[in-house]
């Protein structure tokens, strides 16, 4: 259960030192959170301070130090962090994945993975880490986190996230373009709001489907023009050479400022796999329209049972 105690602690504490070493060092909200992280969990620090700064930040770890931290309060506390961060570097809070959204990928990876192995988790495109962080937290699933981002603050708090959170990760600080593995059973990303000429979207699933083990899924949050730019057709005809589309979950627009966007859901095929022949088609209402959204839920959970007996 949550605490929310728990919660406000952990959040004074790095609110603490990311105060302290704005007025003295000039550091950013969000690198004073990831100095608080790093003294939290090596006890060091990524830069040089007064020794009574030191003694003061060590004084607010002191405060949390015997507390067992439940995973969602990390989260939690962590995500209003950000949220501050953000403000004071005048970035967008949409580049923070909404948790309702979070929570209901994690209900269908589980309705995906019900019968098929899921290990590790693929976001390419991490940025703060709340939708993958989100997700597995509410689906109690312990897989090895890797993530890639061209932000490298964001790589180095990502990391740190991710080790309060006690997940197995690895991050890399680069061009999601440029890199490739391979033996993912699943990648989840937040696509960006994309205006280029030659779509980013496209070129980024197309580059990462290969990563994907046979039978392993895409899931995809999209801008809900996804399937009108120039290029889809050529976008289309290269997923279906190695993938297939499972599904598209259309979300509210109520959860969006701006650019709406949908649950976008493809299949890397295995050897000589018939895609089914009924396509996941779900147009969600809003999460406070109870009825409306337990109705999806059952249409959802009627599909999976038909491909079951299929």
């Amino acid at each position: 259960m949550i605490n929310k105690q728990h919660i406000e602690k952990f959040y004074d504490y790095f609110d603490e030192v990311s105060n302290l070493l704005y007025e003295n060092y000039h550091k950013t909200y969000l690198e004073g959170m990831n100095e608080a992280f790093n003294l939290l969990l090596d006890d060091t620090f990524s830069d040089e301070y007064r020794t009574e700064d030191i003694e003061t930040l060590r004084i607010a770890k002191s405060k949390i130090s015997g507390i067992a931290f439940d995973r969602e309060e990390v989260r939690k506390s962590v995500q209003l962090g950000l949220l501050k961060g953000y403000k004071h570097a005048y970035m967008s809070n949409s580049l923070i994945t909404p948790d309702t959204i979070g929570i209901f990928v994690g209900y269908i990876i589980e309705k995906l993975y019900k019968n098929q192995k899921l290990e590790n988790i693929l976001d390419p495109m991490i940025g703060s880490g709340n939708l993958i962080f989100t997700a597995l937290n509410h689906m109690k699933k312990s897989l090895k986190i890797y993530g890639v981002d061209n932000d490298l603050l964001m790589c180095n708090l990502v990391r740190n996230i991710a080790d309060l959170h006690d997940y197995t990760n690895e991050i890399f600080y680069q061009n999601t373009l440029t890199y490739f593995d391979q033996g993912f059973d699943l990648i989840l990303t937040d696509l960006p709001i994309s205006e280029d000429v030659d779509y980013f979207p496209y070129k980024a699933i197309n580059h990462h489907i290969d990563s994907l083990t046979s039978g392993g899924y895409l899931i995809a949050l999209i801008e809900n023009d996804f399937f009108e730019k120039k290029d889809v057709k050529i976008f289309q005809t290269e997923v279906n050479k190695k993938a297939y589309m499972f599904g598209l979950i259309k979300l509210s627009e109520t959860m969006f400022k701006n650019n709406p966007k949908s649950i976008l859901i493809i299949r890397k095929k295995l050897e000589d796999e018939i895609p089914p022949k009924e396509f996941l088609l779900i147009d969600l209402p809003s999460f406070t329209d109870t009825e409306g959204i337990n109705n999806s839920i059952f249409k959802i959970d009627e599909y999976f049972k038909k491909r079951e007996e299929e």
